[in-house]
């Protein structure tokens, strides 16, 4: 499937920029296991436009985070 592979190589130059800007080689910066999902309409583009706007308010409560 083709939107894995282009996910991979974001990814991957996004990861390489980000460490040469912070001059930390080879740190992950991604979350494995990312969750994908098609917008099919607008609710669900509503849906998800508010999950990713409040989304930050949470992270004080989240236990995966470091």
């Amino acid at each position: 499937m083709i939107i894995p592979k282009i996910m991979g190589k974001l990814q991957m130059q996004t990861s390489k920029q980000i460490n040469k800007l912070r001059n930390t080689p080879g740190n992950k910066n991604w979350q494995s296991n990312y969750h994908d999902h098609f917008v099919r309409d607008n609710a669900s583009y509503q849906c998800i436009k508010h999950y990713i706007i409040n989304n930050p308010k949470n992270w004080d409560e989240d236990k995966l985070l470091p």
